[in-house]
């Protein structure tokens, strides 16, 4: 199960801004939150939630990221004055470097810290931390933008996926193909309403596991997907009729191989034990989860929640640390 360690009320507020992008340190000890004005925050999840703010750059702040020691906060800012950003923690938080981007989309740092992968509409950008310097850039291999990316934690494959349906892992530096996968037959289970032709479908969120072994998925319309990258077998799938699509940044493999993943917004959190088959719903509430961030580990994750109470619609950010698994059910 889940135990909640914090809570940020009244976020989406004239107060505390509209938060669209989220970070949770490694230890779960502070949570970062960027904000469509441009104002990016830094929390600490135990005792007074009072902010550290970083600056303001009058641009929406798209994605945020911790570095595996959590001294490294990196920003990026959306579309025209789109920037990438370093900002550093000594004694306080301070900016140590900014990358010019175009129309990019969201940051993952390797397991080490060292190297940061950007996802663009066109291309996968891998930046040296140490030196802000660009050392690859691994162009879309789809027939369509990108939708969704992760780096393993060696750093040394990427997987991709593109509005064309296709997943696809990658060696990060040389961009040599390793595996492809497709979900663009997803169904949900059912038939589809009289009349209607079968919809497009795509990965919204995508994940590698620690060693680059296993390539996981969700789709817009909810399916889980797990594949073993050496061998292209699917090992896991599950859809359910009422699951929606996931937000952005739900998907991360534990170092147990168990995976952690929001199902649609009326689901909460599930623990997914692939070797099993089984899952688990670890949180769930009347609240619809927009924005995830989830702990490398898979320990902790942080969401956007909303929820309507007394006919007021209120928004919040949640702090959660996954406890000890628990037997899991078979679906």
């Amino acid at each position: 199960m889940a135990t909640r360690i914090a809570t940020l009320d009244d976020v989406n507020s004239s107060a505390r801004g509209y938060v669209e992008s989220l970070a949770l340190a490694p230890d779960a000890g502070l949570v970062a939150t960027g904000e469509r004005g441009g104002q990016i925050r830094v929390w600490a999840t135990a005792g007074e939630p009072t902010p550290v703010s970083l600056g303001n750059y009058q641009q929406a702040v798209i994605d945020l990221a911790f570095s595996p020691g959590g001294r490294v906060l990196a920003s990026l800012g959306r579309h025209v004055e789109g920037a990438l950003r370093l900002w550093r923690f000594d004694d306080r938080w301070v900016e140590a470097a900014s990358l010019p981007m175009g129309r990019c989309l969201a940051l993952r740092f390797d397991g080490s810290g060292a190297r940061l992968a950007v996802l663009c509409e066109s291309e996968v950008l891998i930046v040296d931390v140490a030196s802000v310097q660009e050392v690859s850039r691994v162009p879309n291999p789809h027939r369509e933008v990108l939708t969704a990316f992760d780096l393993s934690a060696d750093g040394r494959r990427l997987v991709t996926a593109g509005h064309d349906g296709e997943v696809t892992v990658r060696d990060a530096v040389t961009a040599t193909p390793v595996r492809s996968f497709s979900v663009k037959q997803s169904r949900r289970p059912g038939p589809l309403p009289r009349g209607l032709e079968p919809p497009e479908v795509w990965a919204v969120v995508v994940a590698l596991s620690g060693d680059g072994t296993r390539a996981a998925a969700v789709t817009i319309e909810g399916t889980v997907y797990v594949w073993d990258v050496a061998t292209g077998k699917k090992l896991f799938d599950h859809a359910d009729g009422e699951a929606g699509g996931p937000p952005l940044g739900s998907l991360r493999f534990g170092r147990d191989g168990e995976l952690i993943a929001p199902l649609g917004d009326r689901f909460g959190m599930r623990r997914i034990d692939v070797s099993s088959k089984a899952s688990q719903i670890v949180v769930s509430a009347p609240k619809a989860y927009g924005t995830v961030a989830i702990s490398d580990d898979a320990t902790a994750f942080a969401a956007v929640t909303s929820s309507v109470n007394g006919g007021r619609l209120s928004y919040a950010v949640e702090v959660w640390r996954m406890t000890a698994a628990m037997k899991l059910a078979r679906d």
